[in-house]
């Protein structure tokens, strides 16, 4: 049987209203986070604005003290003691770029572990000592594995993996948010703070990378103005190009050029800010 005339107006007076229910409710959302945005814009600005310009590099390392998976009590100490830097990588049992990483830092560690010191600390709060021991019996690790704790003082990380190479002296000389890609680069980041004749020093490592959506833009010509200069470079096949520097700088990026295709975004200029050690290109 069709539906009578009055049937119809029925239902589409009660459609109606649910659309109008729903548009209210949106509304009061939209409301509720605006409120709660002009309420915490100072707060959210300076969170924005920390993010681009903190750096732990220069602080002193504190003398944590963690639990190994061997259950063995160690000190920053302990593992500096007698060697010429400690590398000290902050990451999370599900983190997929240090997966990638740890044995690619593992060949370098077992080739100078006469004069570097390692460790992994789990510094994820969803991580367990369980899971800790479980992923350190499933990896074939010659570092020790340990769960970070309050002994790390304000040693805190925006993203997985982070690596802080402490020196002698105990201080940070370089701290890397993001994968480090090889062995190969892993050795010229630990031996900058290696040698009879090391005097304290920075190391800065940016990677500059250039992506539209999921897809890489290799030969993307970019400068890269700092205290000493202006230099040029391009992107590898991989769409990244790294940069070492003597200490982090807030540099001014420039795009130059891109294959054909994309587009520079805007004027192409940027800047790293010093807490910015992965940095994204203006292309698309």
């Amino acid at each position: 049987m069709g539906q009578t005339d009055g049937e119809k107006k029925r239902k589409g007076g009660c459609l109606k209203g649910m659309l109008i229910a729903l548009l209210v409710f949106v509304l009061v959302i939209a409301a509720i986070a605006a409120i709660w945005y002009m309420a915490h814009k100072d707060e959210i600005k300076e969170l924005k604005e920390s993010a681009h310009t903190d750096t732990l590099t220069g602080q002193t390392m504190p003398d944590f003290k963690v639990t190994t998976t061997d259950g063995e009590t160690v000190t920053m100490s302990d593992l500096l003691e007698d060697k010429e830097v400690l590398a000290v990588v902050l990451f999370a049992t599900w983190c997929g770029p240090c997966e990638k990483e740890f044995p690619e830092m593992d060949a370098v560690y077992a080739k100078y572990q006469d004069k570097m010191g390692m460790i992994g600390l789990d510094v994820d709060s969803l991580d367990k000592e369980k899971d800790l021991q479980e992923y350190d019996d499933s990896h074939d690790l010659s570092f020790p594995l340990a769960m970070g704790n309050e002994s790390l003082g304000d040693v805190k990380t925006r993203a997985y993996p982070t690596t802080l190479l402490v020196d002698r002296n105990g201080k940070i000389g370089c701290c890397r948010i993001g994968s480090v890609p090889d062995a190969e680069t892993f050795e010229k980041m630990v031996t900058t703070f290696m040698g009879d004749d090391y005097t304290e020093r920075q190391l800065a490592y940016y990677t500059f990378a250039a992506y539209n959506k999921n897809e890489v833009i290799p030969g993307v010509e970019f400068t890269l103005t700092s205290e000493s200069g202006t230099e040029t470079y391009k992107t590898d096949e991989g769409g990244r190009c790294d940069v070492f520097a003597d200490k982090p700088e807030d540099m001014k990026v420039k795009v130059i050029s891109v294959p054909d295709g994309y587009k520079i975004d805007g004027t192409g200029e940027i800047q790293t800010g010093t807490g910015s050690t992965v940095v994204r290109l203006p292309v698309k």
